[in-house]
């Protein structure tokens, strides 16, 4: 499925329209997608009228906390960032037995440094899933 995607033909336009639906994150994230999948994680850092402002890659980490502290981190470089959306590639597993147990975790430490995670998503060949508590 996202292998096939091509560019969006609605992109929402960086610091001037708002990210508001599944369908615009999805549009971001497939700027910054790399293909063939491969596991990475994906940023978008948003302002107060959910624009966007920013888009970071990451390898995956080693632990999801390290990445966590590192994006709080470049997040507190920009005065403007209120919100996030996390993105995890992971081509062949769609669901991890401790997803519930980090998305509590991301969460709080996004909740503690005064940013609001918007969603969650996990992306996998052939299917894409909204983490949800």
């Amino acid at each position: 499925m996202l292998n096939l995607i091509s560019a969006p033909l609605s992109l929402p336009r960086a610091h001037l329209d708002p990210i508001i639906s599944s369908q615009d994150m999805l549009a971001v994230i497939s700027l910054a997608i790399r293909r063939p999948l491969c596991n990475e994680v994906i940023a978008i850092l948003m302002d107060d009228e959910q624009r966007g402002i920013g888009l970071l890659s990451f390898d995956e980490p080693a632990t999801p906390a390290s990445l966590i502290h590192q994006l709080i981190g470049l997040c507190s470089t920009t005065a403007i960032t209120s919100s996030v959306v996390i993105v995890s590639v992971r081509p062949s597993e769609l669901w991890k037995a401790d997803d519930q147990s980090q998305l509590i975790f991301m969460r709080q430490q996004f909740t503690n440094a005064g940013i609001t995670m918007r969603e969650w998503i996990v992306v996998s060949k052939g299917a894409v899933r909204l983490v949800q508590s």
